[in-house]
């Protein structure tokens, strides 16, 4: 069996309500029991994986001081949020009247997932990654426990591979911050989504 524990990131602070994406904002990580509780349910001694932003190295590092025992840590880009392009630090009422005069607006993800911002990329091109990263893993081990800290839509777009769950719907699911979800797939790699913000 292989497992992901995926971890969303601690919450965001100091966006002043903007729509961020895959640009660099902070996290709080000042609530110890949150870190404590992803301790207790993480296996030991696992290969740790976080995307390139500080919101989720931090969330690890806060992760780590509440006792986290990890074999090493591996940075990996395909593991990052969205990238919004030129949509990237518009407030968010803003996005949603400008999104909605296109008629592609998606109440659960700012956007449809077929959508692609200018200068950014598509739910959809965020899935594709991610199933590259997943597929890698796959291919490499037969017997595996993969930590990942890293974001809600690359959460969500791994859920939807486990599963085949529609993109489209699968966009509705909430993540919440500081909380872990574990997705097995067997020899014959059939995923299954055993819990979900726990």
């Amino acid at each position: 069996m292989i497992k992901f524990w995926w971890v969303r990131h601690a919450p965001v602070i100091g966006n002043d309500n903007r729509c961020y994406g895959n640009n660099e904002v902070d996290c709080d990580v000042s609530d110890k029991n949150s870190f404590k509780n992803i301790v207790s349910i993480l296996p030991k001694n696992a290969d740790v994986y976080t995307s390139n932003l500080s919101r989720t190295i931090k969330t690890f590092n806060a992760t780590v001081e509440e006792g986290l025992i990890y074999r090493k840590h591996i940075i990996d880009c395909r593991l990052v949020e969205q990238d919004l392009g030129a949509y990237s630090g518009i407030k968010y009422n803003e996005l949603e009247s400008l999104i909605k005069k296109k008629n592609v607006y998606d109440k659960n993800w700012l956007m449809s997932y077929s959508h692609k911002p200018p200068n950014g990329e598509s739910f959809y091109q965020l899935c594709k990654r991610v199933i590259q990263f997943i597929d890698e893993i796959l291919l490499k081990f037969s017997e595996k426990n993969i930590i990942i800290f890293s974001h809600g839509g690359p959460i969500r777009a791994a859920i939807a591979y486990a599963i085949n769950y529609n993109i489209k719907k699968v966009i509705s699911i909430e993540i919440q911050n500081s909380k872990v979800s574990l997705i097995q797939y067997d020899k014959n790699r059939d995923g299954k989504l055993l819990f979900i913000n726990k």
